[in-house]
């Protein structure tokens, strides 16, 4: 998986960069491997959840996958609690 083909996480003003040229379809399919290591990493308990990988604009952070999902998954949750209130 490349994280290069996925683009930069943010633009040259801190925000999250707009996606032209591009239909939706070929957008999401691009994405098609990172969902199947989610989905493998979420169902298989040996799948290296505990793996340390590094992370970030220079790569200067590091966590576990495991960390990552939860971290996703609670990002998830507060945006669906603040889209409610």
């Amino acid at each position: 998986m490349k994280t290069t083909q996925h683009g930069p996480m943010i633009d040259a003003n801190h925000k999250l960069p707009m996606v032209k040229g591009v239909s939706l379809d070929t957008l999401m399919s691009n994405y098609d491997d990172v969902i199947l290591v989610e989905g493998h990493m979420c169902s298989n308990k040996n799948a290296g959840q505990d793996q340390v990988v590094t992370f970030g604009h220079e790569n200067e952070k590091q966590a576990t996958f495991r960390w990552g999902l939860w971290h996703m998954a609670d990002y998830s949750r507060y945006h669906q609690l603040i889209s409610i209130c």
